[in-house]
């Protein structure tokens, strides 16, 4: 069964947290091993960290990483996704199994399937086969 993380949740923690201890982003982030202010920033904006940032989160925060672990319900819709293409990019720099090249070619790819769909230049999905082809529905 797969799960997600409740990323308000964590944010929320997150905060309350720093805030019950009177901490600023930078020295709760001095707190952490490996965690930048920035990073922690991000997280608490609603940002997905990575797992060894997950990891050394929930150990700061004193809970098991089950904790903000949900399963995704069957009828929940994609669309409400709350990665943008900055965080994928992010993922992306982020992930060490990729050599630069494929890296920014990835994200070169990315970036002009976002370009394309704000200027409305990819096919309605909704009403398009899984071959491509226009259903004229």
């Amino acid at each position: 069964m797969s799960h997600q993380i409740n990323i308000t949740a964590l944010a929320d923690a997150i905060q309350r947290r720093r805030e019950a201890h009177k901490l600023t982003v930078r020295a709760a982030a001095a707190q952490l091993d490996n965690v930048s202010s920035s990073t922690l920033s991000r997280i608490e904006r609603g940002s997905l960290p990575d797992i060894d940032t997950y990891m050394t989160l929930c150990h700061w925060l004193g809970v098991s990483p089950a904790h903000f672990a949900t399963t995704p319900s069957a009828a929940a819709d994609v669309r409400e996704s709350s990665l943008s293409k900055e965080d994928i990019v992010v993922h992306l720099r982020a992930d060490k199994l990729l050599n630069s090249q494929t890296r920014e070619a990835l994200i070169t790819m990315i970036e002009v399937a976002y370009a394309a769909a704000r200027r409305n230049l990819l096919p309605n999905e909704a009403h398009t086969t899984p071959s491509g082809v226009q259903d004229p529905c």
